[in-house]
């Protein structure tokens, strides 16, 4: 699965570089904070952006950055990912991924697939990867997830999330979570979610409750990006 994610992202950026043309259509800045609600020590503080590249009506290429500040562990990490976008039509979008977090000297690369599609008000978004360790040939992990948001009118807009890892050495978790956004104008933006993080190692295992606000700035006729983020560390509440 990764040779092939890699490949087409290749041909991605080859056909981006072949075509003279390339117009910026979105992207956004954003400022969050998210922690537990039993122990809001365990929290984190993210600094985000990301922009879009048009280059065809059909395909492009999104870059995702992040800077994250986790609490307790006093360590600062870092996301980097590039998507090639591909839209199959006025309300579908394939896209293939790969990128790489990078926490306390040590690091994952992940590669993966996604798709989007909306009907009417509704807008559906998943997607799944692979990630393995830096030096490690083989994968060791997975997260997939999926994003369902509802626009109520203009300015306001529900969505419901939920995403699960799986790191294969008997350690996983599920994030769930239910949120809204209020677009106050002039491309700002507030959001603010609640949910869930249940995390299983062996036999022992928890459950605890989050929560999630934040701002952010959108940029271009887009309004932001076709795909969301898609790094382990954008997944993580607080630590």
């Amino acid at each position: 699965m990764r040779n092939s994610i890699l490949a087409a992202l290749g041909l991605t950026v080859a056909l981006a570089q072949s075509t003279a043309a390339a117009e910026l259509v979105g992207g956004y800045v954003d400022l969050g904070y998210s922690a537990f609600t039993d122990n809001t020590r365990l929290s984190k503080r993210s600094l985000t952006g990301s922009g879009e590249v048009a280059f065809t009506r059909t395909f492009g290429l999104q870059a995702d950055l992040g800077l994250y500040d986790l609490n307790v562990v006093s360590e600062v990490g870092t996301n980097v990912t590039l998507h090639g976008n591909f839209h199959v039509g006025d309300f579908t979008s394939l896209g293939v991924f790969a990128g790489r977090d990078n926490l306390n000297n040590q690091g994952v690369n992940f590669y993966g697939v996604e798709a989007g599609h909306e009907t009417g008000r509704v807008e559906f978004e998943g997607y799944a990867s692979v990630a393995d360790a830096a030096g490690n040939n083989g994968s060791n992990g997975t997260l997939a997830g999926l994003q369902i948001r509802g626009n109520i009118n203009e300015s306001w807009r529900l969505k419901a999330n939920v995403d699960y890892i799986d790191a294969r050495n008997g350690v996983d978790a599920t994030r769930y979570s239910i949120g809204a956004d209020y677009d106050f104008g002039q491309g700002g933006a507030f959001y603010a979610e609640a949910g869930g993080f249940d995390a299983n190692a062996g036999t022992a295992g928890a459950n605890e409750a989050f929560v999630g606000f934040g701002l952010r700035y959108n940029l271009g006729t887009k309004r932001g990006t076709t795909f969301g983020r898609r790094g382990f560390l954008d997944k993580l509440p607080g630590l």
